[in-house]
């Protein structure tokens, strides 16, 4: 694989900068990979290399040769700046409580699936930041790993091969999605733990080979699962003990990924995103995206599956469309929902009991491997559904969706702390009408009615409590995964889309 094409995801960023001429060298990194490319410049630590076709890559100038390395040191050159883009076109997006910026972004019908996505050899450069006992700290390009565990350069630039590969997946699918950190954050954050008892210490669900906390902004896997020995060896060291569990890694990493999305998402595509990354074919460091289907179909070798086709303790089936449909808030509970509006009184209703199937007293493995089975199916349509345009469509339908929000749970908090200050008067409120109560000639007469003697008087009533904000487009918070699954259905019923559905996985050759 040529070295620098990892680095090609740089190049619109930095393809305002000027070319600064000479004549073209080889270039050897580190991994002994060679390119040529005319010399660039510097800018801090980065070597800018111009490529024959004009573009230009960033490259770390701790990655190259030392011969490489050396010229540099005694050819100086400092890249000009690049000149200021031009603004980004912007859209504004209406909301109860203002205005949103909604980013332009490249038309849903000019984005394509790629064949192939490569592993970025550059991206997983290891940076020590400590090795303190019990308290160790790595970092790639785009993750910071915390473990209690010393794993050294070279194990870690083996684990964080998975996480760098997702994270170039997901950001050349055709989504839309451009991963960045959570908010307050320059990198991902993963914790790796030595063992499985401190991987499920952290409330991990039980049956889980790996986690991303929505919550907390983090992923969390053992040891086992990264194929690294849960106790040092004999030189103190961990080793490489069994094969990286890549699938857990991309399911998972998928999820943090697209993080800013998720909540607006029905758990059924959700998770079938995740299925779906997780299911694709890598082979030497590279997804086969046009390989999508091989893993549906019943004549796929069970050698080269992943994913829960790989898993033979699960038989995973079909639960039927409605079935998946109604995997809207939770992957392992059916909650059907047919409306995201709020009533007029701006609060949520009760949801009605029929509405959620509860768990068995133990978990049905088998089940849950159906529902997320049955997501992966569902997903997959979608993304073949019209060349995928419904999808990349409804992507950017919660693209401007999640720029309402910020304001409105802005104003929640300002609301719940208000509630809080105001509390020790209505609690001194309460006791004081409690005491009221039990005087002589008081009586309640129920539905908030009460009769007293004329000469007595009410305690003071508290201030008035402030009016809860309302959601952008009265839109229940609960439900607002299911707001834009229209752009989906693209006019369909749930009947005919269950008939194209199964036509579609009747071609790929997948039968239930």
């Amino acid at each position: 694989m040529n070295w620098i094409t990892a680095c090609l995801g740089l190049t619109t960023a930095l393809a305002g900068l000027s070319s600064l001429h000479a004549e073209p060298r080889s270039w050897t990194n580190n991994l002994g990979k060679s390119i040529q490319a005319e010399y660039g410049g510097t800018q801090g630590q980065q070597v800018i290399l111009i490529m024959p076709d004009g573009t230009q890559a960033q490259v770390p100038l701790a990655s190259l040769s030392t011969t490489d390395r050396d010229w540099v040191r005694i050819n100086p050159l400092t890249a000009k700046p690049a000149p200021t883009p031009a603004p980004t076109p912007a859209a504004t997006a209406s909301t109860a409580t203002g205005t949103a910026t909604v980013t332009a972004r490249i038309p849903a019908e000019k984005r394509r699936m790629p064949d192939q996505v490569k592993e970025p050899l550059l991206y997983t450069t290891i940076h020590v930041v400590r090795e303190d006992p019990g308290n160790c700290l790595y970092e790639s390009t785009h993750f910071q790993f915390k473990t209690t565990a010393k794993l050294g350069v070279a194990l870690m630039k083996d684990v964080c091969r998975a996480f760098e590969s997702t994270y170039e997946l997901v950001r050349s699918m055709p989504w839309g999605i451009q991963p960045k950190p959570e908010e307050g954050r320059t990198k991902f954050q993963a914790e790796l733990y030595e063992t499985r008892t401190q991987y499920l210490a952290t409330n991990a669900p039980p049956w889980s080979a790996g986690v991303y906390s929505l919550k907390e902004k983090v992923f969390r896997i053992p040891f086992q699962e990264l194929g690294i020995s849960d106790q040092p060896g004999a030189g103190g060291a961990y080793y490489r003990k069994g094969e990286i569990n890549n699938d857990t890694i991309t399911h998972e990493i998928t999820h943090q990924m697209m993080h800013e999305y998720v909540p607006f998402m029905p758990a059924w595509l959700v998770e079938g995103l995740a299925e779906y990354t997780s299911n694709l074919p890598y082979r030497g460091g590279i997804f086969e995206v046009k390989e999508d289907a091989s893993v549906l179909s019943n004549k796929q070798p069970k050698s080269r599956r992943r994913g829960l086709f790989s898993m033979p303790v699960y038989k995973p089936g079909w639960v039927g469309l409605k079935g998946v449909w109604a995997l809207t808030t939770d992957i392992t509970t059916p909650n059907p929902l047919d409306t995201f509006t709020l009533p007029e009184n701006g609060f949520p209703p009760p949801s009605p009991p029929s509405n959620r199937v509860p768990l068995p007293p133990e978990i049905n493995m088998e089940q849950i491997a159906s529902h997320y089975h049955s997501s992966h199916l569902l997903t997959f349509f979608f993304v073949r559904d019209h060349d995928g345009l419904p999808l990349k469509k409804y992507f950017d339908a919660l693209h401007a969706e999640k720029a309402k929000w910020p304001p409105f749970w802005k104003e929640l908090d300002d609301y719940r702390a208000r509630l809080d200050k105001l509390k020790p008067a209505y609690d001194a409120y309460e006791a004081a009408m409690k005491e009221f109560m039990r005087k002589p000639g008081v009586q309640d007469l129920g539905g908030g009615k009460i009769s007293y003697p004329s000469g007595m008087k009410l305690p003071a009533a508290p201030p008035e409590a402030p009016k809860p904000p309302v959601p952008p487009d009265r839109t229940n918070p609960r439900a607002v995964c299911i707001k834009h699954l229209d752009v989906l259905l693209n006019g369909r019923t749930l009947e005919q889309l269950d008939d194209e559905l199964r036509l579609t996985l009747q071609k790929v050759g997948y039968s239930p």
